[in-house]
């Protein structure tokens, strides 16, 4: 616990300042990427979205389900599905500071969506940040009664640790990390329990990997080990070493201002366990991701996955260089304050990246009036990628924005490198053509929300 109430009153401040931006930008988040994609499949199919094996996703889509079945428009569903993150997460936070009395842990959770977000608050839908969060309270449950001896706390530990070893293989990393870094400083946490709770996460982390591996984490670890084949020994000379720099020195400043922070209070005080640990599991991470993407040419696809080395950060400066500093100086609330005010900002300003987007789809759809049409294809060389990001959600974003105000009024817009799976379906009127060598006739559509009126697709020059 910090000295002061001061610092949790400030966190709650921060996700009400988040949850506000939420429902201002709901449009970039509910309607962007994964999140479109997961918001039109759960109107036309009436039920909530799961993928991957990854249960977690479920709870943020229970407000909007629930407002979909009382028939709420779309912009309450897309403002729902928007805000119910950000409730999820201030939840937890909720339940660290003020039931488990862990305020350090609780400033984690927040250090890890604002310290080096910049895109991943627009790009909301990860099962990784879910079961991240998950993952802190799991350990805020054992810091709180480090010597496990009550018969109620692995039966709630055990269900919380199946949904974060399902939510992501690399939430492992994570939880090693928290793990050793508790096991070094906390004495009362060397008993044989806390061993079994370490067991138990690798026997879940193995049945995950074993029996629920499925075609697209199958795609990443033959991508991962071609690139450890390809590189090896020289992985040094990986690009996503180099881009990662950059985009350190442009986006993510504080995180290694923060770790050389922390570096030079445990080389100075000699904890050569913690400082070895802490660059280990970030270098060791770090590398992981940057040999499975050696381009990362993608930034906000690429902030998903570096976005928990703020864990790897925050955790050490919380919980040894914040209480040293606050028995030193006393300008440590400000520090806090200018820090969430620096990335807060940052993150609002950075609407624009997403707003570029939907202004360049909402131009493309305007052809309706020359092409006589509601339905688009434009070849991928002719798309301006810097700007869409990345063309595979462009589908789902278009019929959100075009029906948002009437549902007679949709469009979609199909980007692809060719046309050719869909050549013999060119002629039909009532398809929908989604960007995985997919169908949807008009029929299947939910024409409260999108009432797509029957036309040929038309391709724009």
């Amino acid at each position: 616990m910090f000295p002061s109430p001061f610092y949790r009153k400030l966190g709650y401040a921060v996700w009400l300042i988040m949850l506000i931006m939420a429902l201002v930008f709901y449009q970039e988040r509910a309607f962007f990427m994964d999140a479109g994609f997961q918001l039109f499949n759960m109107i036309n199919e009436g039920s909530i979205q799961i993928y991957h094996y990854r249960f977690v996703t479920g709870i943020p889509q229970i407000s909007p389900y629930l407002l979909l079945q009382g028939g709420a428009p779309l912009w309450i569903l897309g403002i729902a599905f928007s805000a119910s993150y950000i409730l999820f997460f201030l939840f937890v936070y909720h339940l660290l500071v003020r039931y488990l009395k862990n305020e350090f842990l609780g400033w984690v959770l927040i250090l890890l969506f604002t310290l080096i977000s910049f895109d991943a608050f627009y790009h909301m839908q990860s099962e990784f940040y879910l079961g991240l969060a998950l993952l802190l309270l799991s350990f805020g449950v054992v810091l709180r009664f480090p010597e496990l001896k009550k018969k109620w706390l692995f039966p709630i530990l055990l269900p919380l640790l199946f949904t974060v070893g399902f939510s992501h293989k690399l939430s492992l990393v994570f939880f090693l990390f928290l793990w050793v870094f508790f096991w070094i400083g906390k004495k009362e946490l060397r008993h044989y329990r806390y061993v079994l709770f370490l067991i138990m996460f690798l026997v879940i982390a193995a049945i995950k990997s074993i029996y629920f591996t499925n075609w697209y984490e199958a795609a990443k670890q033959v991508g991962f080990q071609n690139n450890l084949i390809a590189y090896f020994p020289n992985y040094h000379t990986l690009p996503s070493n180099i881009i990662f720099l950059k985009r350190c020195l442009y986006y993510y400043y504080m995180l290694p201002i923060l770790l050389l922070a922390v570096s030079v209070f445990y080389f100075y005080n000699k904890k050569w366990m913690k400082l070895a640990v802490t660059w280990a599991f970030f270098i060791g991470f770090l590398m992981l991701y940057n040999i499975s993407d050696p381009t990362a040419k993608t930034r906000f696809y690429s902030e998903v996955t570096y976005l928990p080395l703020s864990i790897i950060v925050s955790v050490p400066f919380l919980f040894d260089l914040v209480p040293f500093l606050i028995k030193k100086v006393n300008w440590i609330p400000a520090f806090f304050v200018l820090l969430m005010f620096l990335r807060l900002a940052s993150i609002a300003w950075n609407h624009q990246t997403f707003e570029r987007n939907f202004t360049w789809i909402k131009d493309q759809l305007r052809h309706s009036e020359t092409l006589q049409t509601n339905r688009f294809l434009i070849k991928k060389e002719n798309v301006p990628l810097d700007t869409v990001l990345m063309e595979w959600g462009v589908p789902f974003t278009a019929m959100h924005l075009s029906s948002l105000n009437k549902p007679k009024a949709s469009k979609t817009l199909l980007i692809m490198p060719d046309f050719d799976w869909y050549a013999n379906k060119l002629d039909s009127t009532n398809l929908f053509f989604s960007p995985f060598h997919k169908t949807i006739t008009n029929k299947e559509l939910n024409n409260k929300y999108y009432d797509l009126e029957k036309a040929k697709y038309r391709e724009i020059k």
